[in-house]
């Protein structure tokens, strides 16, 4: 096991940044080299893509001058230039977008991309042995991401103090909590009516901001309040008892609410009006990880322990497209997949705990505000 490395940043948006780029430079670099890859095998080239992270730079700073100006220390910081950085920051909607394009046109063509896949879940006092809400996630994504994630610790004045897990470069992270109790963990999502809406404020930006708030009432707003170019799915909760999650499309939102105290999800549309989901297509195991997940805290409920979230995240059920997912040695190199990381998020105690990697084989490691 390895334990993941912690980053603490202090001061504004471009001091943070900096340190950032410093600390992870040569990770950074790795991430780019992964990614490109990752987008050469479906069709969208170097020079392509970094047209694409031109114009997503462009966009980003209109949507949020701390989050560009973040991005600009990381790029100063590591050595790369604002496109690269754009690139990473991006890269979800220039994966998403891509897929889109093809599978409009064919659903066959939309194997060449494989996007994020995730189990996650959420849980209120009701259904926790210690009366805690909770929020869980197994991210799956990229091998060649795994070893370059850091946890984010951004000790600020004035908006919340946060813990996040995120990539090397990439300023906005992902699964987090606030010193407000507010937490949010993803899913990767696609529709027909992905691309509707270009260059609209990305997932990571959205992610980060989730994170700013500091009452549940605002929190979902950076998900709802604007049209979006790719679709994704957020399950934000807070301390106290509140948790919802939300599919979002370029043109359209659903709420779920938990039921008996449980929510999960995967990576297919569980509502309807958004076009037509389209991973169940081409990742199957999406349809029964969401149901596992759900049975295997089920059985527990109004006594779910932290062991009982760590049994469940293990679970190998349908390996190895399981909610524990190991690398498949028949994929190709550049698109194999693994549970890069798993997080178990206590909102009453403001902890993250992060396992670096599968969580059958990497222990969970506690970060708190």
């Amino acid at each position: 096991m390895t334990r993941i490395p912690l980053l603490t940043t202090e001061g504004g948006a471009h001091a943070c940044g900096l340190t950032h780029g410093r600390r992870f430079a040569q990770e950074i670099a790795d991430n780019v080299a992964t990614y490109l890859r990752r987008f050469a095998a479906s069709g969208l080239d170097r020079d392509a893509a970094f047209a694409e992270a031109a114009r997503w730079r462009k966009a980003i700073a209109v949507h949020s001058d701390a989050y560009a100006e973040e991005m600009r220390g990381i790029a100063e910081g590591s050595g790369q230039s604002e496109d690269t950085i754009a690139l990473l920051n991006a890269r979800y909607e220039l994966a998403f977008t891509l897929f889109g394009q093809e599978a409009r046109a064919s659903v066959a063509a939309a194997e060449l991309v494989a996007p994020d896949g995730c189990t996650t879940f959420g849980l209120l006092p009701e259904a926790t042995a210690d009366r805690h809400s909770w929020l869980g996630q197994n991210w799956d994504w990229l091998e060649g991401v795994h070893g370059r994630t850091f946890v984010l610790h951004a000790r600020r004045t004035t908006q919340p103090s946060f813990v996040c897990l995120t990539e090397a470069g990439i300023a906005g992270g992902k699964m987090g909590v606030n010193e407000c109790g507010i937490g949010v963990v993803e899913n990767g999502l696609a529709s027909t009516h992905d691309g509707r809406n270009p260059y609209e404020k990305p997932f990571h930006v959205r992610c980060r901001e989730v994170l700013d708030a500091e009452r549940f009432e605002e929190a979902a707003r950076p998900v709802t309040d604007s049209a979006r170019t790719c679709s994704a799915n957020f399950v934000i909760g807070a301390a106290g008892g509140k948790i919802v999650d939300i599919e979002s499309s370029p043109d359209h939102v659903s709420r779920l609410d938990p039921q008996d105290g449980i929510i999960t999800h995967s990576n297919h549309f569980l509502a309807e009006g958004h076009g037509d989901s389209l991973l169940e297509k081409i990742s199957p195991n999406t349809l029964y990880r969401v149901d596992r997940m759900r049975a295997l805290l089920q059985v527990h409920r109004g006594a779910l322990s932290f062991e009982h979230m760590r049994a469940a995240a293990a679970d190998h059920f349908g390996a190895p497209y399981a909610i524990c997912r190991h690398p498949d040695a028949r994929e190709p190199g550049e698109k194999r997949t693994m549970t890069v990381g798993a997080v178990l998020i206590d909102l009453e105690a403001r902890i993250m705990h992060v396992a670096n990697g599968p969580p059958c084989a990497n222990e969970y490691v506690a970060f708190s505000l």
